[in-house]
């Protein structure tokens, strides 16, 4: 154990500020986005919401459930209007500070406005003023709080393109910013004891605690911005503009998707039993609030050590064994709960602990959803982010709007009608026993609402199907077509060119080979031998795996349906714009319709493109004098390296990039579907001579090494004079 523990801090010191061999991220990075994403939890701790149980507007300044509900539709028709816009803005937004980081900058901004909410005098004007100046100032402080934390919660999507790494960044990450909540939720009744008399929902309680929590919050969340790096992977020379409609097509058709997504939306029954503990503490008097905030807590971190062992469990079971596991658990926990509750408070701790252990959403729940991500860039050939957004908030906002209804109507069907909340008291205010409360029996059916949405949860998993091979296929695949792009373009980084060429060569050295069964008994091995040869097994059956699935790839262009599909890629190709004739659509629509989802997802593609033909021309038409214009890569990542030393060099350059992106938006969206075909003609030729395209390998890589050596070195040696000068400082004050 000892040796261990050496091998593993002498790995960090060695890879703290440069990546390991096959990794992208260095540890460095993996605190930085940690300790950045701990400070957005506690900076965004405070938030203005409108839903039944919400401890401020229902439970502090006792709205009533009517209004909850009307002003979380308005919020939700708000978010409608709004998600376009958003989606736009994350799959067109062209910044040097990249996809999300960007919005990791409004911090500051956030935090104003949540203090600025925290402090503002509801208590002091009437119900229906208190209650508009909560809608206007929760809409403008939610909008830049849910940008803000978007940038930096996003940030493990695009930090690292392979699954497994983006596990442990998660693994890493999910431990230390799960902290906030544990801090908060400590604190928060403690002090509630401590300065409110135990009075949890007082706006007082508010206001002496949340302002530090989120002034060291916001301090704290920019080391994901200074610290950070995206790696997402896209073609560098790609100008095509992503249209919503098309975005929504295609995420529309991902499976995947939908079945993340009805995870989610059963949620309003699976957590109505989250409420059980609170409301037994502050409405039965079971205990004190510090005794509650010991126990919430404590119960809390127990998902710390199911964290900790998520990357062996996704490795032993996959991302869909881990989900069906941990949903399947649930069903029991959450029926002890129900059998237990009343009996002692021992019992009430120990099933929120363990339902607690398995809340690992922040590692595998994202692990999937970047998983998701990756397979619709495989598939519809786009990098699309902002439309997942989209989907999700136009479909989960219907369901919503109707599920929220729900627990009102079981609270008001069981004698609690959101305005008096007296009913929820066990004891009157002498102490005597409240022969009128509810509490007990209104939990029950709580408990019962909750049991049915375990169960439901499970379902949609069994149709899950992207397994953690087919992933790194499909990564392998994208960065072999994002290499084909940027070399034509001029414009290829030596790190994806030498993976792109390195997947080739493995192709080519598994290709033939056939998979082989684990050894389940061999009496001339040890265990442990057999353990390590079955560990190779895996690794060469899901290398093989990964070799059938390239060489698909590759020759993706020389079926039937390939062979017709290229040809009219072609014949658009070489098309002029000005002077379309040829009925594109009739030709893609007489296309079969393909034996695998990739060919019916590319003639789907070709419809599309063939329509959107007709668009360009009458799009020009519209402005026959004015000249397309088109900007290289070259010339377009010029523009970011222009001088910003003075305030004019500023103001130039953000002109110019301003320019550079409306050029390039306009020339992508006329120009698209030719782009598009171009892309298709480009990977084929690419596809048919892949020996040409792998032959600059061995300089390209002699770049990498070097380059990596070069970083590796100054690295150690900046180290070595950050010892040397804490050294000498030491000395000096000795």
């Amino acid at each position: 154990m000892i040796e261990k523990i050496k091998g593993f801090i002498n790995e960090i010191i060695a890879y703290w500020r440069v990546p390991a061999s096959g990794d992208s991220v260095a540890y460095r990075e993996y605190l930085m986005l940690s300790v950045g994403w701990l400070g957005m939890r506690l900076a965004t701790v405070f938030g203005i919401a409108f839903a039944v149980n919400n401890p401020f507007t229902a439970m502090t300044l006792h709205m009533t459930h009517r209004d909850l509900l009307i002003f979380g539709y308005i919020c939700t028709a708000i978010g409608y209007a709004l998600a376009p816009l958003n989606a736009y803005i994350i799959d067109n937004l062209r910044s040097r500070d990249g996809k999300y980081r960007v919005f990791v900058k409004l911090a500051v901004p956030s935090g104003v406005l949540s203090l600025f909410a925290l402090f503002f005098p509801y208590e002091k004007l009437g119900y229906w003023p208190m209650v508009i100046s909560l809608f206007l100032i929760g809409q403008i402080q939610g909008y830049i709080q849910g940008w803000y934390s978007t940038g930096v919660s996003n940030l493990v999507y695009v930090i690292s393109p392979n699954s497994q790494e983006r596990v442990k960044i998660m693994t890493v990450s999910s431990l230390v910013h799960n902290f906030a909540p544990s801090l908060t939720g400590l604190l928060i009744p403690v002090l509630s004891d401590k300065l409110a008399n135990g009075d949890l929902y007082n706006i007082k309680t508010y206001r002496m605690i949340y302002p530090a929590i989120i002034v060291i919050g916001v301090v704290m969340s920019l080391a994901a911005y200074y610290g950070v790096n995206e790696r997402i992977v896209v073609p560098r020379s790609r100008v095509t503009k992503v249209g919503l409609i098309e975005a929504l097509k295609a995420v529309s058709k991902n499976k995947l998707f939908w079945i993340k997504c009805s995870d989610n939306w059963n949620n309003f029954m699976e957590d109505s039993k989250n409420v059980l503990m609170q409301w037994l503490f502050y409405y039965g008097k079971v205990g004190s609030m510090t005794t509650y905030g010991i126990m919430d807590t404590l119960s809390y971190n127990s998902s710390m050590w199911a964290m900790l062992a998520s990357p062996w469990l996704i490795d032993k079971l996959g991302k869909k064994g881990f989900k069906l596991t941990k949903n399947i658990l649930q069903v029991f926990i959450t029926l002890g709960l129900a059998l237990t509750y009343k009996k002692s408070l021992a019992m009430i701790f120990i099933f929120y602990f363990l339902n607690r252990f398995w809340e690992t959403t922040e590692v595998v729940d994202r692990a999937m959803e970047s998983d998701i991500r990756d397979y619709q860039q495989y598939i519809s050939g786009e990098r699309i982010d902002g439309s997942f957004g989209v989907v999700d908030t136009y479909v989960g906002g219907a369901i919503g709007a109707v599920t929220n209804l729900f627990v009102p109507w079981v609270y008001k069907r069981n004698g609690f009608d959101g305005t008096d909340y007296s009913v929820l008291n066990v004891y009157n205010e002498n102490g005597t026993f409240n022969k009128g409360n509810v509490l007990y029996s209104l939990l029950d059916k709580l408990l019962l609402i909750s049991l049915i949405g375990a169960v439901i949860d499970i379902l949609p998993w069994f149709l899950y199907d992207l397994t953690e091979t087919d992933q790194k296929a499909v990564v392998r695949v994208v960065r072999l077509r994002s290499a084909v792009e940027d070399k034509e373009a001029g414009v290829l980084q030596d790190d994806v060119y030498c993976e792109a060429c390195e997947a080739i060569q493995s192709m080519n050295e598994y290709i033939d080979l056939e998979k082989t069964e684990k050894i389940k008994d061999d009496p001339t091995l040890d265990k442990k031998e057999i353990k390590a040869r079955n560990k190779e097994i895996k690794r060469v059956n899901e290398e093989i795996e990964i070799a059938h699935f390239l060489d698909n790839e590759l020759k993706r262009y020389e079926t039937d349906f390939g062979k017709e599909f290229i040809a009219l890629c072609r014949k658009i190709a070489e098309s002029e714009i000005h002077s379309v004739e040829t009925d594109f659509e009739s030709i893609a629509v007489s296309f079969p319709q393909g034996k695998c989802k990739e060919e019916k997802t590319l003639r789907s593609d070709a419809i599309s493109m063939s329509r959107a033909i007709k668009r360009s021309v009458n799009e020009l038409n519209k402005t026959p004098g004015k000249v397309l214009e088109e900007i290289s890569a070259d010339d377009y990542e010029s523009l970011f390296d222009l001088p910003e030393d003075t305030k004019e060099q500023r103001a130039e350059k953000r002109a110019k990039i301003k320019n550079a992106n409306r050029i390039r938006n306009r020339y992508g969206k006329v120009m698209k579907p030719f782009l598009w075909a171009d892309r298709h003609v480009l990977l084929c030729k690419a596809y048919e001579d892949i020996e040409s395209f792998t032959s600059d390998y061995p300089q390209s890589k002699q770049r990498l090494d070097e380059k990596r050596l070069e970083e590796k070195m100054k690295a150690e040696e900046a180290a070595a004079k950050r010892k040397l000068e804490a050294r000498s400082r030491r000395v000096k004050s000795s």
